[in-house]
């Protein structure tokens, strides 16, 4: 899959109202956000819906080896918001060996926890997105989306249903006996990764996505083996200094998608 440089490009930007808008990018048909419904914690929620057009992508908090560009939210311009946690929906794994990518298909629903400073007091939101967005050719979009927000309103389908796409715990689904190895590399360190856990699809091909806390630490592409229920996954983790560095177990976590599910471990202790 091609990539047009970012820089190369002219802006694309727009701006959309809180409703569904015509879009001025090829590819994209829409993008909103939608409200409505509370957290377990109480919180309000909401969404951004990117809606594409028919085989267009999108892609997901770590992009894959083919260089994809994430979605970034900066929600300046809010009134009364302390912060929006994003709940992000099991994604699909696609491209070639050593040039997977990862995200959404035709459209990305991305449910909002948000916090506001004072609860008694009224939530506006103002989300200025830049993403990505592929057919043949990747582009990057933007939009800049605004909505008053209060929790009061009945739950949308759409964030019920990207809720239940999302990740689940490893340890719930029988995951055990975690633990990681790091070895210094020239220009950073390599992890790797065993645990037991039955597969998530019977029959389908695994991927394993690591992260750390800091995302100015490159993470590679994840080579993974299975014998049973063994796993082990190899990834290296580069930093801006591209020297090795002193790495935190905790600082970790390990994605498993397979045929559309997700599990996800948080932390892994090191040996």
């Amino acid at each position: 899959m091609k990539h047009i440089p970012f820089a190369a490009l002219f802006a694309l930007l727009f701006v959309l109202s809180p409703v569904a808008a015509q879009a001025q990018i090829e590819g994209l048909i829409s993008a909103e956000i939608v409200q409505g419904g509370r957290d377990v914690d109480g919180k309000p929620m909401a969404a951004i819906v990117l809606t594409l057009q028919q085989g267009w992508k999108t892609y997901w908090r770590s992009p894959g080896e083919g260089g994809g560009i994430p979605p970034e939210i900066d929600w300046t311009g809010s009134r009364n918001l302390a912060g929006a946690d994003t709940i992000w929906p099991a994604p699909i794994v696609w491209g070639d060996v050593g040039m997977t990518n990862i995200g959404y298909q035709d459209r990305l629903i991305l449910p909002l926890a948000l916090t506001p400073i004072d609860p008694a007091q009224p939530l506006a939101v103002q989300a200025a997105i830049s993403f990505g967005i592929c057919k043949d050719i990747c582009i990057p979009a933007f939009a800049t989306l605004s909505a008053d927000v209060s929790g009061n309103l009945p739950a949308e389908v759409t964030i019920t249903q990207a809720l239940a796409d999302a990740p689940q715990s490893a340890q719930a689904l029988g995951a055990a006996d975690v633990s990681c190895t790091v070895a210094s590399i020239k220009d950073g360190v390599r992890v790797t990764a065993h645990f037991s856990m039955p597969p998530l699809a019977q029959n389908a091909a695994e991927t394993v996505v690591f992260e750390h806390r800091d995302r100015s630490i490159w993470a590679s592409g994840t080579q993974v083996t299975r014998q049973g229920d063994h796993v082990t996954a190899v990834a290296d983790f580069v930093p801006p200094t591209a020297k090795p560095f002193d790495l935190n177990g905790n600082d970790l976590r390990l994605t498993i998608l397979a045929d559309g599910r997700a599990a996800e471990l948080i932390g892994c202790p090191l040996n």
